[in-house]
């Protein structure tokens, strides 16, 4: 047909949009400008953008900080598996941001998190099985989650690591072992980390 006429105007998709300001993709940062982008895709469905809302929310990052706002979008992006916001979510019921303290909650939520393969996580799930925090203690798996999260590199992970082998809990006291772990999480910038191998290395403090 003569005259048909078809459709040039381009799409714009607000997740891309949000995340490319939000990150500095091709661009230089810009949360206050990402933030609407962020908004409208977090309310379209997008799980990326419903954590990277509830990041800008609980940080104040573009907007003024809203913590428990922040909580109703993480919930939102947790329930659908965002590892990420499974994590923010475990770390604001441990420390009580936005919403009331619920160790419960916030070692169930590293669990899952950790089954997923996140090394923050699976530090902290080795923390609460060690301390007892949010479980039973048991600190057979506290060692089991550490070691794993402290061979992915995690610094705080290799620390507590060298601790278990230093003091000979969950595992067989072995200084060599926990001297290696320090030295790791020292080259990682550890503070702790770094104080404790110049006083393990001095003559006659072993």
């Amino acid at each position: 047909m003569k005259g048909v006429e078809h459709a040039v105007t381009e799409r714009i998709n607000p997740m891309e949009i949000g995340r490319s300001l939000f990150y500095g993709i091709g661009k230089r940062k810009d949360y206050r400008r990402a933030y609407p982008y962020l908004r409208e895709a977090a309310s379209k469905g997008y799980v990326h953008a419903q954590y990277l809302l509830a990041i800008a929310l609980a940080r104040g990052l573009g907007v003024k900080k809203q913590p428990k706002e922040s909580i109703r979008w993480y919930l939102s992006a947790a329930r659908k598996g965002h590892p990420g916001a499974m994590f923010n979510l475990a770390l604001a019921y441990e420390k009580g941001r936005g919403t009331r303290r619920n160790q419960r909650k916030a070692f169930s939520l590293y669990h899952q998190c950790a089954k997923l393969g996140d090394v923050a996580a699976q530090c902290n799930l080795g923390v609460a099985y060690i301390d007892g925090i949010g479980t039973s203690k048991n600190i057979r798996k506290g060692i089991f989650w550490t070691n794993k999260a402290a061979r992915k590199g995690d610094a705080r992970a290799q620390y507590n690591l060298a601790l278990a082998y230093l003091e000979g809990e969950g595992l067989k006291q072995n200084l060599p072992h926990a001297l290696y772990w320090l030295k790791r999480a020292a080259e990682k910038g550890h503070s702790k980390a770094t104080r404790l191998l110049k006083f393990l290395r001095t003559p006659g403090n072993r």
